[in-house]
């Protein structure tokens, strides 16, 4: 049952991106240069416990000008990345079998690095939730919309007024002893100075790792100040 299983949840995958099946590396040759400095990335999150026992999540983006993308952990669990691609197409994700079937919050990310911000064009997302008897639960798993990490005030630059933005997310929900464990479905309201807006929790998140704290900030000064290349774990 379990083998059968596999092969059905890699094939359903395999057919929604580039008709690759997911492996343990990536085929696919990078077409963003090795100092690449715009890290794209999707989330994968559950709003409530829905007894998930494996979630095979993919995403699949054109070549040019960008990295195959790679899959990251956030949630406790055990993740298995996979790889692949066609002519003119990057895909990759994974299987991911969390440690607690009701768990709430971020599970996975995919992540892809990019020339511009104009290069990165997705084809097509994966998101199949299973509970422990392999049946698809639906609407189990959101995918959130496909960001430019640290460009917060969307105007495709990552700057100052960016980073002001984060500060003062970070410093409405945190000390110096205390970082913030968010819902990856909250909006939060941020101002700075005269400027205001609504924001999804997790554009703050820069370091990925489910919290808010001063560890978002210190990475963004990194990027700014060149000793970080681009957002990645």
């Amino acid at each position: 049952m379990n083998k059968t299983f596999k092969k059905i949840t890699t094939s359903i995958t395999a057919a929604v991106l580039c008709a690759l099946p997911l492996v343990n590396s990536f085929t696919a040759s990078a077409a963003a240069d090795a100092n690449a400095r715009y890290t794209y990335r999707k989330v994968f999150a559950v709003s409530s416990s829905k007894n998930i026992d494996r979630l095979v999540f993919g995403v699949a983006c054109k070549t040019y000008g960008t990295d195959a993308p790679v899959a990251d952990q956030i949630g406790s669990g055990s993740l298995t990345r996979g790889g692949g691609g066609s002519v003119g197409c990057h895909s990759a994700g994974g299987t991911f079998e969390p440690y607690n079937h009701n768990m709430v919050g971020g599970m996975v990310s995919v992540h892809m690095h990019c020339n511009s911000p104009s290069d990165y064009k997705e084809i097509s997302v994966t998101n199949f939730a299973y509970d422990p008897n392999g049946k698809l639960i639906n609407n189990a798993v959101s995918a959130s919309p496909t960001f430019l990490v640290g460009d917060i005030n969307l105007d495709k630059k990552i700057d100052a007024k960016d980073y002001d933005l984060l500060y003062a997310a970070v410093a409405k929900k945190t000390t110096k002893s205390y970082r913030y464990k968010f819902n990856y479905f909250e909006v939060m309201n941020v101002a700075v100075g005269d400027v205001s807006g609504n924001f999804s929790a997790y554009v703050f998140d820069i370091n990925n790792d489910g919290y808010l704290s001063s560890a978002d900030t210190a990475m963004f000064q990194r990027y700014a100040e060149g000793k970080l290349t681009r957002f990645a774990e």
